[in-house]
């Protein structure tokens, strides 16, 4: 992840670089916020990124768990085709 973007309560902007020489496909996203609540999408049908390229993605959350806020702790993890990334943003 090179930077992200809270974008509403329930929508958060991801701008992701594959440095590596093959594609990866993204598959789930799991986000989980300070208290311990999380959401999950694991049937997503995400984008593959391209050998060297850099996306943005948008994800969403349904508000029954949380919702963002501004100044509050998040961990963001993106299953690929390949690995498990965790990334934690305020």
């Amino acid at each position: 992840m090179t930077s992200y973007q809270i974008n509403t309560p329930t929508n958060l902007t991801l701008n992701l670089m594959n440095p590596g020489n093959a594609a990866v496909a993204l598959i789930a996203y799991y986000v989980k916020d300070s208290s311990g609540n999380q959401y999950a999408n694991s049937n997503w049908s995400g984008p593959t990124i391209a050998p060297g390229a850099a996306i943005s993605i948008d994800t969403f959350i349904d508000r029954t768990a949380f919702t963002f806020h501004t100044g509050m702790y998040y961990t963001v993890s993106i299953v690929t085709s390949n690995r498990y990334y965790t990334f934690t943003i305020s």
